[in-house]
């Protein structure tokens, strides 16, 4: 048993690993890579709070919420549907038991709209 899932819940565990295996941690790294381009690329000349939202965002990268991992798992799915199917029984059960994650669960993919972008593909 990993060490976070101590922490959680049963159907939060669940969610997470789902999560990992679909590319939660490659999905964190890469953004924080991106935001911390932007604070090297930040310009001097400009304010502030823009600088310090981006300072924001990369701590909560670094200690993600639920309701963060909820929208960077649908952000994933979006980006690839086919990731869709090992991760929608977990966020299924996830948003039954928190309905704050719903909207995120009602961004995923839906299996008609993988079937018709197979077609257009082929």
């Amino acid at each position: 048993m990993q060490v976070w899932e101590r922490a959680v819940s049963r159907i939060e565990g669940k969610f997470l690993q789902a999560a990992i295996e679909i590319g939660l941690a490659e999905a964190i790294a890469e953004t924080l890579a991106d935001i911390d381009r932007a604070i090297r690329e930040y310009p001097a000349n400009r304010g502030s709070r823009h600088l310090a939202r981006l300072h924001e965002q990369r701590q909560s990268l670094r200690h993600p919420s639920l309701r963060m991992t909820a929208a960077l798992v649908a952000a994933i799915c979006v980006a690839d549907p086919n990731k869709t199917v090992c991760i929608r029984p977990a966020f299924a059960a996830l948003a039954e038991s928190h309905p704050e994650l719903r909207w995120f669960y009602a961004m995923l993919p839906s299996a008609v709209d993988n079937e018709h972008r197979l077609r257009k593909a082929g």
